[in-house]
């Protein structure tokens, strides 16, 4: 399952596909168990949040706050500087080589209570250069003095929101750890037209026992087309 994903690091331009969702597409779509006990893992959903209140309408990804899926990057900057005050000149742009993709990039400093500074990138697609993902990153790649348990209560938060917004059923994921566990899908939802979000914290293995663990990190996407990414790709027969 092809999917747009950064590295975990400050440039978030980085991007990688066939990442984080590899491991966990193997999971049964059903599969609501919570990772396995952590000071840094996500706790379970409370009862009754794995299904979405019968009120609740379907759930639209369209992008994220005033930027929409399918705007030009002249109309993703007006989008940004109307969410969160930020100047043109604040706004950092950058490509990624391989795939030939362009990412706006603005920190923001508390978009989610208690989860700390942000980063969001807002990622414009290689054949078109309009909006098709939104990637959000809290956590030691952007505050190393990051509170783990802080960011950890950030991650159920969103957990528990997002499980209330009418997201398919079909193939949703809640706390399903990847590989070897560092990695956890804390959501994973789709609209009716498979748009997707996609929540994962990362909590890196300590090294050693003297060498002190990373800090966790936190990743938000919001993704048009998460099977059809907007990047270079060569063709089959090249």
């Amino acid at each position: 399952m092809p999917f747009h994903r950064p590295a975990l690091g400050l440039s978030l331009a980085a991007l990688a596909l066939a990442g984080i969702l590899t491991g966990a597409a193997q999971a049964a779509t059903t599969d609501r168990k919570p990772a396995p006990t952590a000071q840094t893992a996500p706790a379970p959903a409370p009862a009754g949040a794995a299904e979405p209140a019968e009120a609740a309408p379907a759930a639209k990804v369209t992008g994220f706050r005033s930027a929409r899926f399918g705007m030009t990057g002249d109309e993703v900057t007006k989008a940004i500087t109307k969410d969160f005050k930020i100047e043109g000149k604040d706004i950092r742009r950058e490509t990624n080589a391989t795939e030939r993709t362009t990412s706006l990039i603005v920190k923001v400093d508390d978009l989610q209570t208690g989860a700390g500074p942000a980063v969001v990138a807002y990622i414009l697609g290689h054949s078109t250069q309009k909006l098709f993902q939104v990637n959000i990153l809290w956590g030691g790649a952007v505050n190393p003095k990051v509170d783990p348990n802080a960011l950890v209560g950030a991650a159920n938060a969103l957990r528990n929101y997002f499980v209330g917004q009418g997201y398919r059923q079909e193939g949703m994921l809640l706390n399903a750890p990847v590989g070897d566990g560092s990695q956890v899908v804390v959501f994973r939802g789709t609209d009716g037209q498979g748009r997707m979000s996609l929540l994962t914290l990362a909590v890196p293995p300590k090294p050693s026992d003297d060498t002190p663990a990373l800090p966790p990190s936190l990743q938000l996407s919001y993704i048009e087309k998460p099977n059809e990414p907007d990047v270079f790709k060569i063709e089959k027969g090249f």
